[in-house]
């Protein structure tokens, strides 16, 4: 609680309303891969190949649509208006009763999937307003039994999936439910109730608190999840949400219940949080990311709510969705897309038209992107990398002006390169024994410039590629590297890393002076590089001190300036950094002294030829 209300301290600090998301407050784990059993690996193939899936938020949120009696809630969720507004049960349940989604076509829905390139369906079985979308026999406050519509979504999506061959997955919100009595979060009813932003600790050792949670998790969510899982045929993963709102042992309780029903069934790490479940999760909304584990899958909107909100129209561009699903690719990760449809069970016209032209996108490059992963190569500086067997994809967000490609740290012998879309047939030079130079043609970056739509060069190896992941600076005159925190190792009690959604792509809680954040770089010969820094700082009770910047025995001393809050990033010049030869260096970020309550929210380092 300590730690949320420092949060929401810096986001008010920045100018934002602090609101806590419930996407999941507690730490996303990192978990230490191992060797996987054949099992596993054959568990997980299918969702390795698809790569990109479909969310859909629906639900009885989807009628008022983020306003409530006339009033837009301050919510950016629109499924957390019943929290938001603390809209008493006994109105929900009359708002939900009088819902008729006569619009909704499952098979449109599923087909539509299909052209936009998603492999697989999350359909919301039930959100946190505890309202489920489904035939339930579990509770009669369900879509059928208590609406008007009384038809079965999840029956007919079901049929859908299985008539086009599209994999269906359920979300199921296990730990939260405003609506029953013995929940979390509901406390405007139910006073005694668990709040909704109250961590473990400060119930589990309550006992009725503790009791009354545990007959909700026996008497209402369990039977429910069992049910999903008996009733609807194949599923192909459960999706939990809020898992770390549970002890351990009632996150193991969900997953076992899962695996004795459907053993091939998938479940995500939000059954309680990592190591737990077989891949993890990003946070909602993540933009900047980090590998989790060898499986892992980031989830985000098509603008800012996950349910359909009227007044939400800050769309996310096609051409930044795909930029989005080829990092995440390229770091072997899953990306899911989020749709949220109205209340007559359609899909607005903008979000439809996004995923469609993700899906064209995707009828030239899917190669690319489908049963693709991380190449064992550095990041360019130009764009990302995937691999498939010995297929190495280019995938260009910036083309160089002189046309001239640098592949960096790429071992294995090339035997040809040429573009996707066409075939047409690229030139190659070998700059060292791990570097590879391509010329590209003119048109390649008038189309990258124009559309922003990465172009995607193949790259054929003579075998399985071999590479340095080391990144490469760049040695022409003027050129950039940036070097954001997000890619560093980072060391020192405390340090983390933001949660890498819009705004927060930068390191936390520098409390420490023997922290630090080191990045490994590689020149191709001596170079000389000024250095320049981003970071965000507060006034003298915010951040302060001295920080330094090294390499080898070179040293760049610099004070913290006040950039006017932690979430203001501005631009410093440091120093000069000398390079000289070529190899590879440790460029390091250190506190030398802290004399704020924290150093400084750096969100990157930039290095110019």
């Amino acid at each position: 609680m300590k730690r949320q209300a420092e949060q929401q301290a810096q986001q008010t600090a920045a100018g934002s309303a602090p609101e806590n998301l419930l996407d999941d407050p507690f730490p996303i784990e990192t978990v230490p891969d191992g060797p996987q059993s054949e099992v596993q690996n054959d568990r997980m193939e299918w969702w390795r190949e698809a790569r990109l899936g479909l969310f859909i938020h629906w639900g009885p949120y989807a009628r008022p649509a983020g306003e409530w009696k006339g009033e837009e809630i301050q919510a950016s969720y629109s499924e957390h208006i019943m929290l938001r507004a603390k809209i008493p049960a006994a109105e929900y349940e009359e708002m939900a009763a009088g819902w008729n989604p006569s619009s909704f076509d499952a098979l449109k829905w599923v087909r539509t999937a299909k052209r936009a390139g998603l492999k697989y369906i999350i359909f919301t079985a039930k959100h946190h307003d505890g309202f489920a979308m489904y035939d339930s026999h579990v509770s009669n406050y369900s879509i059928v039994q208590h609406a008007v519509f009384r038809r079965d979504p999840l029956r007919e999506l079901a049929e859908a999936c299985e008539q086009e061959e599209m994999v269906l997955g359920i979300y199921y919100s296990h730990a939260m439910d405003w609506h029953d009595p013995d929940s979390q979060g509901n406390t405007w009813d139910y006073p005694g109730n668990i709040g909704a932003y109250d961590d473990v600790e400060s119930w589990v050792h309550d006992p009725d608190k503790r009791s009354r949670f545990e007959r909700y998790l026996n008497n209402k969510s369990l039977p429910q999840v069992r049910e999903l899982l008996t009733d609807y045929g194949k599923v192909g993963l459960m999706w939990f949400d809020c898992g770390g709102k549970l002890t351990r042992e009632q996150g193991e309780q969900f997953l076992d219940a899962v695996y004795s029903l459907q053993p091939d069934c998938l479940v995500n790490s939000r059954v309680w949080k990592a190591p737990l479940g077989d891949y993890s999760n990003t946070s909602d909304n993540q933009l900047t990311t980090r590998t989790l584990r060898q499986d892992w899958e980031n989830i985000i909107t098509l603008n800012e709510s996950w349910g359909y909100k009227k007044s939400d129209h800050n769309w996310k561009s096609p051409a930044s969705i795909i930029r989005q699903m080829i990092d995440v690719v390229s770091k072997s990760g899953n990306l899911v897309i989020n749709i949220g449809p109205t209340e007559t069970g359609e899909w607005d016209p903008v979000s439809e038209s996004i995923l469609l032209e993700i899906g064209g996108w995707l009828d030239t490059y899917g190669d690319s992107i489908y049963g693709a992963g991380a190449s064992p190569t550095a990041k360019p500086s130009w764009g990302r990398c995937t691999a498939k067997g010995n297929t190495l994809y280019l995938h260009v967000f910036e083309g160089p002006t002189d046309r001239k490609l640098v592949v960096p740290g790429l071992k294995t012998d090339v035997l040809r390169a040429y573009m996707l879309e066409d075939g047409r047939e690229l030139k190659l030079t070998r700059l060292s024994e791990q570097d590879l130079e391509i010329e590209l043609p003119e048109s390649v970056l008038s189309e990258v410039n124009e559309f922003s739509k990465p172009q995607v060069i193949a790259v054929l190896c003579s075998g399985p590629i071999d590479g340095n992941p080391v990144g490469l600076f760049d040695s022409r005159e003027g050129s950039i590297l940036e070097l954001g925190v997000f890619d560093a190792e980072i060391s020192g009690a405390g340090l983390k890393y933001d949660t890498g959604k819009k705004g927060r792509d930068n390191l936390l809680d520098w409390t420490d002076e023997s922290a630090e954040a080191v990045w490994s770089v590689r020149t191709l010969g001596a170079a000389d590089f000024d250095v320049r820094i981003e970071y965000g700082s507060g006034d003298a009770e915010g951040g302060g001190g001295t920080y330094l910047v090294t390499t080898g025995d070179q040293s760049l001393r610099a004070q913290v300036q006040p950039t006017g809050g932690p979430y203001d990033f501005r631009e410093f010049y440091v120093g000069k950094l000398h390079f000289p030869e070529a190899g590879e260096y440790l460029i390091r970020l250190q506190a030398e002294r802290i004399t704020g309550q924290y150093l400084m929210q750096p969100r990157c380092l930039k290095l110019q030829r």
